[in-house]
């Protein structure tokens, strides 16, 4: 794995535990959204050069069928030393698993190359990063007191590569953070 996408993908962890450690113990019907933003504003405040709700259109043969937007693409600059745009994928688990959050970032591998948009036709690299659920709180056994768990646990962040660059049906997983 080349050293630069290791570096920028612990630096990209480190801030997606920072987020995760002030908004754990919040709930909101919308908390993709807010994860997500809480990130965004970590990663400007880093100086990090990225774009959001990326639109990526999916084809069926040539023809445009749906557009999908990507939640960020991070491009080369500022602390990202790395050469390519790597997309990431951003859940939270109430909106969604592991499982599904893999097969929206392969479907992003997969019809980048597709596109005309040059942030996406290129796409070799994924990050898929899921926030872990708010526990439920304990209760006192006469139900008086609740406690929230601690320690608060950690988001999971995977990067995965395309492995066939003319396919673009085949991943592979390079390494977890978590």
């Amino acid at each position: 794995m080349d050293s630069e996408l290791e570096k920028l993908c612990d630096k990209l962890y480190k801030l997606a535990c920072e987020v995760n450690s002030e908004l754990y113990y919040l709930y909101d019907g919308s908390m993709e959204s807010m994860y997500q933003d809480a990130l965004a504003s970590e990663m400007r405040k880093k100086k990090y050069v990225y774009h959001t709700e990326t639109v990526i259109d999916l084809h069926y043969k040539d023809f445009p069928v749906k557009d999908s937007e990507a939640d960020f693409v991070i491009m080369p600059g500022g602390p990202n030393k790395f050469e390519e745009n790597v997309i990431m994928e951003v859940k939270h688990p109430t909106s969604s698993n592991f499982p599904k959050v893999r097969l929206q970032l392969f479907t992003y591998l997969y019809s980048g190359p597709t596109n005309n948009n040059p942030m996406v036709k290129e796409l070799k690299y994924g990050i898929a990063l899921v926030w872990p659920t708010q526990s439920t709180p304990t209760l006192s056994e006469d139900g008086r007191f609740a406690e929230l768990k601690v320690p608060i646990p950690k988001p999971i962040l995977e990067l995965w590569k395309t492995v066939d660059k003319n396919k673009r049906t085949k991943f592979e997983l390079l390494k977890t953070w978590s």
